[in-house]
């Protein structure tokens, strides 16, 4: 996604051709992106803007507020840039806008915008350029993201909408249902040579195999190589996998969603879960750190225990200690216990396609007693725990590994979703 960048002016503010025409020159080439930059003065212009998704608006004068609202229309996205402000350009160049009225009119256009537009953002400098246009993009990513959903959700999973077309019309998500048996006969045809690169990369990893032999370890890299396989096949994002319904074949997804979510772009929830899957992908666009979801269960002291068997053994950068276990609920194939750092700071968040909503919650993860769950485990002290209780939009959290809970709200509103 490549922002258009437009330029407002009314000519009344600016006498001299010349000098309206130095700052937009100036203030284009500063974008780094000449070519995207166009100069709408009073009025002409509007109509040649180029498509795209994103529009950064930028008001040399007074007077150019309907013409700015007239443009932010025909975009899914759009920011408005302050750029007459000290810092932001040349001390010339700001002195001019400012004696234009440029500074006023920003801010009647952003009144409208804020109320009118929830894809609208305000940039006040270039840090705050820069981290609005990679929301947007966040946000382009996601909307038109292709998923294939394989199998069924799993049927205690009940939160999530039952029909997928919901993902398509509330964020553009396109979501395939792919048979599972398609998986199964990519696995059964999968031999050593292609599970060799997933086997090595996890044992040259783990610190320790407790119950899985041998053959379960390339039988589960076999799997990670069909899933692979399968997203190849359909160009996806990402998949939500039906997971529990793969144990007939012997074997668990387990290090391939592990393998997909921590080395790839791309993204794999459990059980089938398609609002995980589409939190896991828009929260990949924010952050360094690869996502996790968990199950949560209550503890006496206000904390929430989170577990799963599927978290990337590189979470926020080098591997940590993990060791290669069973399937929790099972007992066979592999899985992952990997040894979450206490202290770090997480933002927990859960796209509900049922109700249009958004939850995100800051938190930093906590050591405690190992319990008898799924392989991977944390306490997470939230912030607010009564507001994570009170906004509960289903059992899986998806974790980032750092604070990124301020650009997660944002993201959530660019994609028209209510985030609480």
């Amino acid at each position: 996604m490549e922002p258009v960048y437009a330029f407002f002016a009314a000519r009344r503010y600016w006498p001299r051709e010349e000098a309206l025409q130095a700052v937009f020159a100036r203030l284009a080439e500063d974008t780094g992106a000449p070519a995207a930059c166009r100069l709408v003065a009073d009025g002409a212009g509007l109509d040649a803007l180029p498509a795209g998704s994103c529009l950064v608006a930028v008001p040399l004068s007074g007077a150019v507020q309907r013409d700015i609202l007239a443009a932010a229309a025909r975009y899914r996205t759009v920011v408005l840039y302050a750029a007459y402000v000290k810092g932001n350009a040349p001390e010339e160049a700001s002195g001019a806008m400012l004696c234009a009225n440029a500074a006023p009119t920003l801010m009647d256009t952003w009144a409208v915008l804020r109320r009118t537009g929830p894809r609208a953002m305000l940039a006040e400098n270039r840090v705050r350029l820069d981290a609005c246009l990679r929301l947007a993009r966040a946000a382009e990513k996601v909307h038109g993201a292709r998923l294939v959903q394989i199998g069924a959700t799993e049927p205690w999973v009940i939160s999530t909408p039952a029909d997928a077309e919901v993902y398509r019309q509330l964020l553009g998500v396109q979501v395939t249902s792919v048979p599972q048996a398609e998986l199964a006969g990519l696995y059964q045809s999968a031999g050593r040579a292609q599970a060799a690169p997933y086997r090595h990369w996890f044992a040259e990893r783990a610190a320790a195999r407790q119950e899985p032999g041998e053959e379960d370890l390339w039988n589960a890299a076999r799997m990670a190589w069909a899933l692979e396989a399968l997203l190849d096949r359909y160009g996806a994002d990402g998949a939500a996998i039906a997971c529990f319904a793969l144990l007939a074949l012997g074997t668990t997804a387990c290090l391939g969603v592990s393998y997909v979510n921590g080395c790839t772009c791309r993204v794999a929830a459990c059980e089938g879960d398609l609002d995980s899957a589409v939190t896991m992908l828009a929260l990949k666009q924010l952050t360094h750190t690869k996502p996790w979801m968990a199950n949560p269960a209550l503890q006496p002291d206000g904390t929430v225990h989170f577990s799963h068997c599927t978290a990337p053994v590189c979470p926020a950068g080098a591997p940590l200690p993990c060791t290669l276990r069973s399937h929790h609920e099972s007992g066979i194939g592999v899985s992952l216990q990997v040894a979450l750092p206490d202290g770090r700071p997480v933002t927990a968040c859960r796209i509900g396609a049922a109700t249009g909503q958004m939850t995100v919650h800051r938190g930093v993860l906590r050591a405690g007693p190992y319990l008898p769950a799924c392989r991977t485990q944390a306490y997470v002290c939230f912030d607010d725990p009564s507001r994570y209780l009170a906004t509960a939009l289903g059992c899986h959290q998806v974790f980032a590994f750092e604070d990124v809970a301020g650009d997660a709200r944002a993201l959530g509103r660019l994609l028209g979703l209510e985030v609480l």
